[in-house]
């Protein structure tokens, strides 16, 4: 087992630079937890036909590159999520059946595509109002005209402006975001499209060199890379409304995920819990990724928490599916790797036994080369799994001690996970 990114110089990395991490580790959405039932794979097959997800062959990256490239598309990464437009982030907080991204860039260019795949048409049509309900100019800059974390470097301001759509009649539009230096115009723009189809919603940034006195030039060149992505979106508009497949059980607002966790200082940062954090990534156990794997038929729901500081890390993440047998199914994929897989490389796997009163999976990760140690706990209460997951300067001989203060976090949290059973606990 191992994760796609190694845990303290790929995972750690995206977690604290996660601007460079859109595209952490592409993966084969086919092959992702390929030991999946064939209950499952039915009940897959069934959400992609009656439009209640995403097909893994769905032409997300089409027109993306140079004529020979391919992009990968991938159900997790940052994608879209951090779009911050006048104030607003119409991505987050979103209640989502299905997920792609895809990404590409390269010189001073940059295209990043997401498609979520929301309840209801209404949904999906309330999310692009968002957009085309911004002024038809938005200034003051987003980020503030001094910078900052939301946005640019000192100095840069930026406009943005909503237009009609290539692609449709509102609340399809097309946003063009400008930027001006110390009160200089700049050549960069982006331009966004918002297209929604159905409960299905394709939101798109590209970004390119282009002089303010041919922007609607560089406006339009953005438009036919996109076409075939946006025809493929047809297989969303088959007038079912996906609202009939089962309601996705909702996370309660006051959920404990971060019970334990340091508070921020100096030496610690602390990402409160929420349902767009980048969390872990993904582990990969002997080839097979085995967290969070490929979303599961019917969507889930999602809360991450993390606490990150010089030699410790914790990690925890909810994962709400549709019903207990996709999130058993889940765990049956896990359970299989850890018992197959010890080791890969420098890496040295160790299953854990610990008994939390519930189906739960632990595994331990040492180094054959050097320090460091990562326990991993993943525990199913009805339709949810839980991750509690550390890291810390420790070995072979320390995991043991680690483990109980993971499964101790994690009895902390499981009697509020009891409103995810139908019977409680």
């Amino acid at each position: 087992m191992r994760l796609r990114a190694p845990l303290v110089t790929g995972a750690v990395a995206c977690v604290l630079a996660f601007a460079g991490c859109v595209d952490r580790g592409p993966v084969d959405a086919s092959g992702a937890g390929g030991t999946d039932s064939a209950a499952d794979a039915r009940a897959a097959d069934t959400a992609v036909a009656t439009g209640t997800a995403i097909p893994d062959g769905f032409a997300l990256s089409a027109g993306m590159g140079g004529p020979s490239d391919t992009v990968a598309t991938s159900r997790s990464g940052t994608g879209l999520r951090d779009l911050s437009l006048c104030g607003t982030s119409p991505l987050r907080g979103l209640g989502l059946r299905d997920r792609m991204v895809a990404g590409n860039s390269g010189g001073e260019s940059a295209d990043t595509r997401e498609l979520v795949l929301l309840g209801t048409p209404d949904e999906a049509q309330d999310v692009a109002r968002s957009f085309t309900d911004l002024p038809a100019e938005c200034d003051p800059p987003d980020g503030g005209p001094d910078g900052g974390p939301d946005g640019g470097p000192d100095g840069m301001e930026t406009l943005t402006e909503v237009r009609e759509s290539p692609f449709g009649a509102a609340p399809a539009t097309t946003l063009v975001q400008t930027y001006a230096f110390d009160g200089t115009p700049g050549d960069g723009a982006t331009v966004l499209h918002v297209v929604p189809v159905g409960a299905a919603l394709l939101v798109t940034s590209t970004y390119g060199q282009w002089p303010s006195d041919s922007l609607d030039d560089g406006v339009a060149s953005t438009v036919e890379p996109l076409r075939a992505t946006v025809d493929a979106l047809a297989i969303f508009d088959d007038g079912a409304e996906p609202s009939s497949a089962p309601e996705l059980p909702r996370i309660p607002p006051d959920f404990p995920l971060d019970v334990g966790l340091p508070g921020a200082d100096g030496d610690t940062r602390v990402s409160a819990p929420s349902p767009d954090g980048d969390g872990l990534g993904e582990v990969e156990m002997c080839g097979q990724v085995v967290w969070p794997q490929r979303e599961t038929p019917g969507g889930l729901r999602r809360l991450v928490a993390s606490a990150l500081a010089p030699e410790d890390f914790e990690w925890r993440e909810l994962f709400v599916h549709a019903g207990a047998d996709h999130a058993g199914s889940a765990m049956e994929v896990l359970r299989q790797a850890t018992a197959g897989c010890r080791g890969s490389g420098d890496l040295v796997w160790t299953v854990l036994d610990r008994d939390t009163g519930h189906d739960t999976v632990t595994v331990g990760l040492t180094y054959s080369n050097g320090l460091g140690s990562s326990v991993f706990q993943v525990t199913r209460v009805g339709s949810a799994r839980l991750l509690v997951a550390t890291y810390g300067e420790g070995s072979l001989a320390s995991l043991d001690e680690q483990a109980d203060g993971v499964t101790g976090t994690t009895e902390e949290i499981l009697p509020a996970m009891c409103v995810f059973t139908r019977t409680g606990c």
